[in-house]
């Protein structure tokens, strides 16, 4: 028989113990907890005092451009003592430590510390009021990195199971890119308007995209875009009766926001949608940006449509595939 080389033996053994190590890292228990939930480890006298209700002022607030009041998350508060094992593997964590010996007041975002995909949070202050400014003046960033947790985890499972023909579709016909996950439906598909649908015996979420001929900055105008969304939606979204069909709820103007994402500009919509002479409605968000290969503005929105139930993680469900949006570039 012929012999293995001593040399070889070594290096193999050596690439199944690194083999192993790695695999040990990555082999870390999936997340427990409901979407939403976010859990807050933080001393009983911390939570009964200001940095507490300062915690439940900035991530319990109602969320904006919903029917009926939904917190932005479901806070669960346990004290240091309580968190063990059965506490650490959830997905949203935020760990509080004040102490007169913490040099520093700051905040150290860590990923997949004991699961994944899971985000922990802490926060370190050297008083109770130390902490209270400095969960003020980053209220916006923490909701902001929580919720970008939340969507990630979402499009995780979407792009897992993608609706490849209408994926496809998409970018043949309109040259653009969305995460379109198993169970859309293409609705309506023309030149400038696509209705995607998805529904449940208690639920309907819907994707629109629309596209008009951009002309100038005045575009992006929470009165020119609502303008815009109520022509295309009275011509292509009919409701269920005849002389029906979706528009914007006016009695609760939406929220108008501009942001900048990789580079591009986007301006938001949150609000409420309404059947124009009848009794359905929900809410809905919509992102709109300039395709300027094409000369055209492209707008993505989604809506919900849930009577009698909770409407937050339905709502960022859509919210999370319209954040995929990427539009085609000339290719060199």
């Amino acid at each position: 028989m012929k012999k293995i080389p001593f040399v070889f033996i070594l290096f193999t053994i050596a690439i199944f113990l690194s083999s192993c190590f790695s695999r040990t890292e990555t082999l870390k228990p999936k997340v427990s907890g409901n979407a939403g939930e976010v859990l807050l480890v933080m001393p009983e006298r911390n939570w009964i005092s200001e940095p507490g209700s300062t915690f439940r002022e900035i991530l319990t607030a109602d969320k904006s451009g919903l029917p009926q009041p939904e917190p932005l998350f479901s806070l669960i508060h346990v004290i240091p003592d309580q968190f063990a094992k059965i506490f650490n593997s959830h997905r949203n964590i935020i760990l509080v430590s004040i102490d007169p010996e913490n040099e520093k007041n700051k905040i150290i975002v860590q990923q997949d510390l004991w699961s994944t995909p899971q985000i922990v949070i802490n926060i370190k202050a050297g008083s109770d009021e130390a902490c209270k400014e400095l969960l003020k003046r980053n209220s916006d960033y923490l909701i902001e990195r929580i919720n970008r947790a939340e969507q990630e985890r979402v499009l995780m499972n979407y792009r897992k199971f993608m609706e490849a023909g209408i994926v496809q579709s998409l970018n043949m016909n309109h040259h653009i890119n969305l995460v379109i996950p198993k169970g859309y439906r293409l609705d309506v598909d023309s030149t400038n308007f696509v209705w995607l649908a998805s529904e449940t015996p208690t639920s309907s979420q819907g994707i629109l995209i629309y596209f008009y001929p951009y002309t100038d900055e005045n575009t992006f105008t929470p009165e020119y875009l609502v303008e815009k969304r109520d022509m295309f939606l009275k011509k292509y979204v009919p409701g269920p009766s005849p002389n029906t069909w979706m528009a914007t709820e006016d009695l609760l103007p939406p929220v108008f926001k501009e942001f900048e994402l990789d580079g591009k500009y986007y301006s938001e919509l949150r609000g409420l949608w309404k059947l124009q002479n009848g009794f359905m409605g929900g809410p809905f968000i919509s992102l709109s940006t300039v395709d300027e290969l094409r000369n055209r503005v492209v707008t993505v929105e989604g809506f919900v449509y849930a009577p009698g139930e909770k409407k937050r993680e339905l709502l960022r469900q859509v919210e999370s595939i319209l954040f995929t949006l990427k539009i085609d570039e000339p290719k060199d």
